[in-house]
């Protein structure tokens, strides 16, 4: 088998549009682990939430969350843990306050905000999906959503420097013009920080420096003993180009903005379509 390590993300990816997984694409799945292959899901998700879509695939290998911010193993434990720095988290939630953006700080499994709204009233169930077209269990979702939490504050400057938490991910939501300003004068600050999007610039997706899928997909492949010329990688947004580039083989999602797909070696079909399934059986087992 040429490509011994698969790196899957999850929204847009290996979920459909209703945030399920097909049949499909878990049984090509298992075949390809079967056969020998690893899989590895690597996605902009909490690290419970990873882990709950992990274990219901019946995946054992080492998981990628918070987009490369968190390596875990399948039973939790956390392999490596990347924080933002204080003064750069300050820089940061300073600078949406004064253009009046909308930030989310996620510590650990915890959600932290400053307002009450859309984004967050529904978050832990967003974030534990329940799988019930899928056939997941809703004890064990239960479980996972009873560690999750959304903590409110008056202003995040404030509780920055009143707790100073150890914080693995930041997300700006915002129209997209708003969004790409933000991206060109966040650059400018030269802060420690990477930033990408999983929603087509519909937001920003901002972590630690290093805090990226290539980096942490890098660790892993290299501590299974493997080189990422022997890993594919499947994705369909911004925040997955630099494992699509990295990897030995890059396939991007049927349902993938151009910019995206240009930068793949491949394309399969889109979430809604089982694509992962399709990449599976056409590109990796072929």
């Amino acid at each position: 088998m040429k490509y011994r390590v698969l790196a899957i993300d999850m929204d847009g990816t290996l979920l459909d549009e209703s945030r399920e997984i097909s049949r499909e694409n878990i049984n090509a799945i298992q075949e390809y682990r079967n056969l020998g292959g690893h899989v590895i899901v690597c996605s902009g998700r909490s690290p419970l939430s990873t882990r709950w879509l992990a274990e219901y695939i019946g995946l054992s290998e080492p998981i990628i969350a918070y987009n490369g911010a968190v390596i875990q193993n399948y039973d939790g434990e956390i392999r490596s843990t990347l924080h933002f720095k204080q003064n750069d988290l300050k820089r940061l939630a300073a600078y949406c306050e004064e253009n009046g953006l909308y930030l989310q700080l996620y510590e650990g499994d915890q959600l932290i905000v400053s307002e009450r709204n859309n984004r967050n009233e529904h978050w832990i169930e967003h974030n534990i999906l329940a799988l019930e077209q899928s056939g997941a269990s809703k004890e064990r979702c239960d479980y996972y959503r009873s560690q999750c939490a959304v903590q409110h504050t008056e202003s995040l400057s404030t509780y920055l420097d009143k707790n100073k938490p150890n914080i693995s991910k930041a997300a700006i939501f915002a129209e997209r013009e708003k969004t790409m300003k933000c991206a060109g004068d966040l650059h400018e600050e030269r802060l420690g920080i990477h930033i990408s999007s999983s929603l087509n610039y519909a937001n920003l997706e901002i972590s630690p420096e290093n805090g990226t899928k290539e980096y942490a997909l890098r660790k892993v492949v290299e501590e299974l003993g493997f080189t990422l010329s022997e890993a594919a990688a499947i994705g369909d947004n911004y925040n997955d180009l630099g494992m699509l580039k990295a990897a030995g083989l890059g396939i991007a999602m049927g349902n993938a903005p151009e910019e995206v797909k240009e930068a793949a070696n491949l394309s399969t079909q889109t979430n809604d379509e089982a694509g992962v399934a399709f990449a599976i059986q056409n590109y990796i087992l072929k």
